[in-house]
């Protein structure tokens, strides 16, 4: 194990469970980096949309605020014609009105559509900013899940004994979404904020500069606040996050042992673990909320502030004639602009600390390295089958003990191409482990374990999942149809019919696809549900069959079968090893799949106790021929036709 090198890249917490992926710390360095690497590895392709989408928005902050800027001039033109009206005697009121109101209708008539184009148009480039925006978020959330599901593909099951699958979930799917936010709707709104509150302050400066002194002191005391309350919430983000992973876990975990609970009347208990969780998940929502809940009036507030500075001094700088009405009007918009800007900002804050928080626990999945080898040498393409030699192989799970027993001990196989190994043991007697084994999931000492003359340490990852297939005992489908389950390993719209009828075909599939309601298409549910335990294990078998396989390893897969079922199942098998030359490991508990075997050995506590053929264990009188006896005693029908056939 020692020169197999295979690190998780996120920080390990000391203090931690072996294996525990601890956050990265929130030093302001560190997020700066992670934040870096984000945009060259994602956000970089999509710089020329986001560009165009800047523009778009540009356009939308300019027309908003044209908009006030063409609303003074409406003002100050009919204020004008209120003056005219004014001034002229009333018996010349109605020979001089007609001329000049014509003359300011004219004049108001354009402004006041302008005014109605602009807002149509802030529409229309308002909608292409968003869609500029959202579209390369969409993209990013969807190349992450995939980068974090191919992550987590290339670890080891060590790894998911420490990190819940709940957390992962979480992980996958709310923190993935907060990042979209991040690069989608909060950037934009980001830079909303920026450009509208610059170009506003920019026209209030203009229109009356004293005026906007008045209104800048309660703006920063807003400022000042919504800062506080960032500080406040920002590290209860990721505790939140935290604990709707735990949440998370707890329904998952319900939900896959449903029956258990069911049929030991656990409900209570369980309902009790999931309120714990969820109240403390509620409890830190409700501190952030009330913490928004209590800051976020205060930008209204200085908004009715600003408003009222404008009727206070800007009502005596019309009447001293520094201002027009036609200016409070404008800078009543302004100030709306503004305050607009700060309110979605206390918003946007939260939605940028959240996506923050979520992106480093994102990151410390997008970064994980695999724990286990990727190997780099080919395995031989001269012959049809492999050779599997396995010398003095002796394994101890790394989480064990140092004083633990070997779950396998000295162990010793040989199988060559064409030939069928038969492995027979009581419970813990080592069979999984030498499975896991042989997929690499768990890693063999060096030298322990070849294929065709090349450590498995050493064989390329993807030669050896395409040399050996192996059908685990817990058979497990896909919520799919049974023809998508078979040839899951292609694209639905590359699954090759003719492979999965002749896989169908040697999985003795054939007469129970028949009475299924759709056949082939037939949906089997959540993890097969809608299927018996022996249907599962065929399909899982017809996977095989499909996919193809240089050595076949079958952990007891047949143990729901019925024994004629079973009879025609090995009959397939070994005329597909004959045909093609390849080898298949045969794991079972029964006895009758293991008596054509060429080789069975019988392993006891990691050790194998007994090795020969059917008839040699048989004549050994040990505990192969014990069992033998014992399992024929419960049904002679269910060995005997198995027992010819091996004689």
């Amino acid at each position: 194990m020692a020169d197999v090198q295979g690190a998780w890249s996120a920080p390990v917490a000391k203090s931690a469970a072996p294996g525990t992926v601890a956050p990265a710390p929130a030093s302001a360095g560190l997020a700066a980096a992670m934040i870096r690497q984000f945009l060259d590895r994602y956000a970089r392709r999509y710089a020329l949309i986001y560009i165009a989408g800047l523009g778009f928005l540009v356009a939308t902050i300019g027309l908003t605020v044209a908009i006030p800027t063409l609303q003074k001039q409406v003002f100050d033109t009919l204020t004008a014609l209120e003056s005219i009206r004014q001034l002229l005697p009333f018996d010349a009121l109605v020979p001089a009105l007609g001329p000049a109101q014509a003359l300011t209708m004219a004049t108001v008539r354009p402004l006041v559509w302008l005014i109605a184009g602009a807002a149509v148009l802030v529409i229309f480039v308002r909608t292409l900013s968003r869609i500029l925006f959202f579209n390369p978020g969409r993209a990013i959330e969807f190349r992450l899940r995939n980068d974090m599901l191919q992550r987590l593909l290339g670890m080891s099951p060590q790894f998911f004994k420490f990190w819940s699958i709940g957390d992962i979930m979480a992980r996958a799917g709310d923190d993935v979404t907060f990042v979209r936010a991040l690069v989608g709707f909060a950037a934009i709104m980001v830079l909303n904020i920026v450009v509208a509150s610059s170009w506003a302050m920019v026209r209030m400066v203009r229109t009356d500069a004293w005026l906007t002194l008045y209104c800048v002191l309660p703006l920063l005391v807003s400022v000042v606040a919504l800062r506080l309350g960032v500080a406040r919430t920002f590290g209860m983000m990721g505790e939140t996050q935290k604990a709707l992973g735990r949440l998370s876990n707890t329904v998952l975990e319900t939900y896959k042992g449903i029956n258990v609970v069911q049929g030991a009347a656990a409900e209570s208990a369980f309902l009790a673990k999931f309120d714990v969780d969820n109240d403390a998940f509620t409890a830190l929502n409700l501190r952030v909320v009330a913490i928004r809940t209590f800051l976020m009036p205060i930008v209204a507030v200085v908004g009715n502030i600003c408003i009222f500075f404008l009727l206070l001094i800007g009502g005596q700088h019309v009447a001293q004639g520094r201002m027009t009405l036609g200016d409070v009007a404008a800078y009543a918009s302004y100030v709306a602009i503004l305050v607009g800007a700060l309110a979605s900002g206390g918003w946007v804050i939260g939605v940028l600390q959240r996506g923050v928080v979520s992106l480093r626990r994102v990151w410390n999945v997008i970064e994980l390295t695999t724990d286990l080898p990727i190997g780099d040498v080919a395995l031989p393409t001269g012959g049809r089958g492999i050779h599997l030699h396995i010398q003095n192989l002796s394994y101890r799970h790394p989480d064990a003990a140092q004083n633990a027993p070997l779950v396998l001990d000295s162990l010793t196989l040989d199988l060559a191409p064409g030939h069928v190994l038969g492995v027979y043991g009581a419970v813990g007697a080592g069979k999984s482990t030498l499975v896991s084994l042989l997929a690499r999931l768990h890693l063999p000492p060096r030298g322990t374990v070849t294929l065709d003359g090349v450590d498995l340490l050493d064989v390329a990852r993807d030669d050896l999942r395409r040399a050996v297939a192996i059908v685990p005992q817990d058979a497990f489908l896909f919520s799919r149809s049974v023809r998508e389950n078979i040839g899951y390993i292609d694209r639905v719209a590359d699954i090759d019919d003719a492979r999965v009828q002749a896989a169908v075909q040697k999985a003795c599939l054939q007469g129970d696809l028949e009475r299924l309601p759709q056949g082939l298409a037939t949906i089997v549910g959540e993890r097969g549900q809608t299927l018996s335990g022996g249907q599962r294990q065929r399909v899982q078998l017809a996977r095989a069959f499909y996919r193809g396989y240089r050595l076949l390893v079958l952990d007891d897969v047949l143990s729901a079968v019925d024994h004629d079922t079973e009879a025609k199942l090995l009959a397939a098998i070994q005329a597909d090893i004959a045909a093609k030359g390849t080898s298949a490991i045969l794991i079972s508990h029964r006895l009758s799949a293991l008596a054509a075997a060429d080789e069975i050995v019988v392993l006891d506590a990691g050790r194998v106790a007994e090795r020969g053929t059917h008839a040699q264990l048989l004549a050994g009188a040990g505990t192969y021929a014990r069992v033998w006896a014992a399992q024929s005693a419960e049904g002679d029908e269910a060995v005997q036709p198995l027992a010819a056939a091996s004689a």
